[in-house]
């Protein structure tokens, strides 16, 4: 293999030989006895916490999935002072995955906050070990679990003012499978497919493209879990469990997971990146490790170095080095990674150094007391998005000025408000160098109607273009299974330049859910947004999803 790799295979497994040198306090769940029958809904001992990891508009990624205990449709607290400051609802799951959406906030949720939630059942995977060894045992780890899933039917409609071109109509599917110990094995599966038929209105309500079908499969991969070793081998299309900057790809992968360390690699080739076939045009090849403390401390933190390369026949496309630090506990709370780009060949002469750093990112959070949060962070993180369900004016002017550097201060009461204010120097996207100043208002839980509204408003100037946004919310929530809300906004935009001002943007849009037990889940949703006096266009989405 590549120098470069052998180089950070020797660092990986010096770190996995480390001894623990972080401890954490033992948690209070036991392996149950052989003699107890097997179940997959095993109520965990406590509430389990993670980070957030990654943000794309409306989607919030974890770095924990079904491993952990999650399930989809399960609820999770974004915690932040002591205090909830929104509730997210899984949407999709992979083993050690989750992708979520907010169902409810009362201030905008970051990279690096801290999520709660209670396993809804020990997860054969990472169960107990024995006190004694630090090992788990055969009979817990070889629990049944079956197989989990989700079916969903959707329909979007993207209808302009006047019925002219434009239009949309798109039916769609997906199916999600996730299963640990089929059967008592040590065998595991997840599946992930999604299908969509897309007809184009061009002019005219008569005139339709030829109707666009689509399948992709977004994960398909088989695993074997060692009974007591921890190790884990994975066959197939995945998501590297701790390289959370490689993204899906097509290989093998290994995983050994223990009290106070975890190591792995992976070797592969990315997807075609237009129909998500496989394709061997690009290679990659990654290795980690990483130091942790045990499940279930009050203070979780965990250090994790790694490095990445990729090919594509016998050029390099990008060989790297990231490092990731998270820790959280009632005081503080801190995110950075770092990446480190290695540049040789073409990229050398290109970037005119051997090395390069890439993509830093840290979020760092004070918190004195309850009622009081101080906040600052920087990201240049390149603008990648991995897929969206819709892009509003809100989250497409919070993605532009993304890249910059940031500080705040939060203030809550003990019931029901919340209020933040935050500075923003920003570069890139439509408004060059930036600065913006954001103030977020939020009232929440008032009244048995668990009512809930929110405001925000942000003043922003720049070298290219200057203006304002303001949006706000109102929701209820009156029975914990039946969720109303609507919200809408408006931005104004001038040219820093010539003195123009570009049209003002509107948009309003209204959302409800149901739950029907722990099975059936029902959204339906409108949006529309305008531009000025001209015409608008309205967004109409519907799905069902059915949870087994």
């Amino acid at each position: 293999m590549h120098g470069f790799l052998r180089t950070i295979g020797v660092l990986t497994l010096l770190l996995g030989a480390m001894p623990a040198v972080v401890s954490g306090q033992q948690t209070s769940a036991t392996p149950r006895s052989a003699s107890s029958p097997p179940t997959s809904a095993a109520p965990a001992s406590g509430p389990a916490w993670t980070r957030i990891t990654y943000i794309s508009g409306a989607t919030i990624y974890l770095e924990v999935g079904a491993k952990a205990g999650l399930t989809e449709g399960g609820g999770l607290d974004v915690v932040r002072s002591g205090a909830v400051i929104a509730r997210l609802q899984v949407t999709a799951l992979s083993s050690n995955r989750a992708a979520c959406e907010a169902t409810s906030h009362v201030t905008e949720v970051v990279v690096g906050d801290s999520v709660r939630f209670t396993p809804v059942a020990v997860p054969a995977a990472v169960a107990a070990g024995d006190a004694q060894s630090g090992r788990r045992t055969a009979t817990s780890s070889r629990k049944a679990v079956g197989i989990r899933g989700r079916l969903g039917l959707r329909y979007l409609v993207v209808a302009p003012d006047g019925g002219g071109g434009g239009g949309l109509q798109q039916p769609a599917y997906d199916l999600r499978l996730d299963g640990q110990h089929i059967g008592g094995t040590s065998i595991g599966v997840t599946a992930d497919v999604r299908a969509q038929r897309t007809q184009y209105t061009a002019s005219g309500s008569q005139s339709v493209r030829a109707p666009l079908n689509v399948t992709r499969v977004y994960q398909a991969a088989l695993s074997w879990t060692g009974a007591s070793s921890g190790a884990r081998v994975t066959l197939g299309r995945q998501f590297a469990s701790a390289l959370s900057t490689v993204g899906l790809f097509d290989g093998l992968s290994l995983d050994l997971d223990r009290r106070y360390y975890s190591t792995g690699g992976f070797a592969g080739s990315q997807p075609d990146a237009a129909s998500f076939g496989t394709s061997g045009r690009v290679r990659e090849y990654g290795v980690y490790g990483q130091v942790h403390t045990r499940a279930g401390t009050s203070t979780p933190t965990s250090l994790t170095l790694g490095g990445v390369g990729s090919y594509v026949g016998p050029e390099v496309d990008r060989e790297y080095a990231f490092a990731r630090f998270i820790t959280n506990n009632r005081w503080l709370s801190v995110y950075a990674t770092q990446e480190l780009d290695f540049n040789r060949g073409w990229k050398l002469a290109a970037e005119h150094s051997s090395t390069t750093p890439t993509a830093s990112f840290a979020s760092l959070q004070l918190t004195p007391v309850h009622a009081i949060s101080l906040f600052a962070g920087m990201d240049n993180r390149r603008s990648v998005r991995l897929y969206r369900d819709y892009v509003s004016p809100e989250i497409d002017f919070d993605d532009s000025i993304r890249q910059g550097t940031w500080g705040g201060i939060s203030l809550s009461t003990p019931r029901h408000a919340r209020l933040s204010i935050d500075r923003r120097e920003s570069r890139g996207g439509f408004s060059g160098e930036a600065c913006s100043t954001t103030a977020l208002a939020s009232l929440y839980n008032i009244t048995p109607l668990r009512l809930g509204l929110r405001a925000r408003g942000t003043q922003y100037t720049g070298t290219i273009s200057s203006g304002q946004l303001v949006s706000g919310s109102f929701e209820i929530d009156p029975w914990g299974f039946v969720r109303l809300e609507a919200s809408g906004g408006a931005r104004d935009t001038r040219s820093s330049l010539a003195g123009v001002t570009s049209p003002r943007l509107t948009w309003w849009g209204l959302d409800a859910d149901v739950s029907i037990g722990r099975s059936v889940y029902v959204l339906l949703s409108t949006y529309r947004e305008k531009e000025g006096s001209g015409s608008g266009t309205t967004q109409t989405y519907a799905s069902l999803s059915w949870r087994f």
